[in-house]
């Protein structure tokens, strides 16, 4: 110990310490990135279930204990060395909670709320398909930069809890379907029924005023409104890929597409698709899902209007068919189609099923032939 204590005194190192939170952060949140947002693995699962319940653990400790104040006449050396007497299970039999154990605990809070809003970030970004569920994105977003400054405020029993019913509630909304193959709002009730009730679990054990339960429940109440109203990503769904185009071939999955450039490839230009008279137009997508997942989804046809500006539903498409196998790497296949489609600008939503949107493409309608031709394109 007095050897590190030694290293850490040194000047190069005490100035390298400043940054290391900042590279904890982007590797951590790269690692996810490269990870958990290319495919859900089950070790993913059993990694983000271990960081919840340790941030368990670290709030139940922080709410129990009564904290011991160390003497400010204690030689440091001394005092470094009664704190290493404190053994990690003292924390558990003891009720009397040092300051040294008090700076552990709300780091291992800081540390696995950090990880769990690294992960939730990257899937519901993956799985968001509309500007509302992208704010709710940019909240945990804002939420996982702000983790970074939030360790004093550990301490406090009040924002750990509404911190952690939160998390709890978004971590559960992912982890459930991976369990039960099958998602939904019956589901989403149930992860936050099952957070709160936690939450609750550690409120009555720490012997605390009421009032800290009002965060929670606000929280809870606000997730379920979001959810109604189609704001929160519909996880674990992905989507994979989109194409507009003609001549489908059903068994191949196969179309002709215009030829785009450049700027049309980049997203800095609308998308076209163009026809002749009495030719339909397609929308196909592919979704990923877990494997034995089955999840319905929708197509919803939007055209915009010369008059107003302004996009208005036209069409509503489903079937049986259209319900998503998981499993398949690059997602699940299936297609809508228009007949007699006038020509303007359309906007297909691939949905869950009277849920969330899972992506959207905007395009335009033209008559005749485009000036690069057409290429065969097909979903992979």
């Amino acid at each position: 110990m007095e050897l590190i204590n030694k290293f850490r005194k040194n000047s190069v190192v005490q100035h390298a310490e400043k940054f290391f939170p900042a590279v904890a952060f982007l590797g951590g949140f790269s690692w996810d990135s490269m990870t958990i947002g290319h495919k859900v693995f089950g070790s993913d699962l059993i990694i983000l279930s271990v960081y919840y319940l340790l941030a368990l653990g670290a709030i139940y400790l922080l709410s129990t204990r009564k904290r011991v104040d160390l003497s400010a006449s204690v030689e440091s050396e001394t005092e470094n060395e009664h704190q290493f007497k404190f053994r990690v299970l003292d924390l558990f039999c003891k009720k009397d909670l040092p300051f040294v154990w008090i700076n552990r605990l709300t780091w291992a809070v800081q540390f696995c709320f950090g990880n769990l809003y690294s992960a939730l970030v990257i899937c519901y970004f993956k799985s968001s398909g509309s500007i509302a569920s992208f704010v709710i994105v940019l909240i945990l977003a804002a939420l996982l930069v702000g983790n970074e400054f939030l360790k004093k405020k550990y301490e406090n029993f009040g924002v750990n809890l509404a911190f952690f019913c939160l998390l709890g509630t978004m971590l559960f909304n992912f982890l459930i379907p991976h369990l039960v193959h099958g998602m939904g709002t019956f589901w989403f009730f149930i992860s936050t029924l099952l957070s709160i009730g936690i939450c609750y679990l550690l409120w009555m054990l720490s012997s605390r005023d009421k009032r800290f339960l009002v965060a929670p429940i606000f929280i809870s109440f606000a997730l379920i409104v979001a959810y109604l109203a189609n704001w929160i990503a519909p996880v674990p769904l992905v989507l994979k890929q989109q194409i507009v185009c003609k001549n489908f071939d059903n068994v191949s999955y196969s179309c002709d597409a215009d030829n785009l450039d450049f700027w049309q490839r980049g997203g800095f230009k609308m998308t076209t698709i163009h026809k002749d008279d009495g030719e339909e137009v397609f929308f196909m997508s592919s979704v990923y899902a877990p494997a034995e997942l089955k999840a319905p989804v929708e197509f919803r046809w939007y055209y915009k209007d010369p008059a107003t500006k302004k996009f208005k539903l036209t069409d509503k498409i489903t079937s049986q068919r259209m319900v998503v196998q998981g499993g398949r790497d690059m997602g699940y296949r299936s297609f809508s189609k228009k007949k007699n489609i006038a020509p303007g600008i359309y906007r297909v939503e691939t949905a869950y099923k009277d849920g969330a949107v899972i992506g959207a493409e905007t395009f335009k309608v033209l008559d005749g032939i485009p000036k690069r031709g057409f290429v065969r394109d097909s979903l992979r």
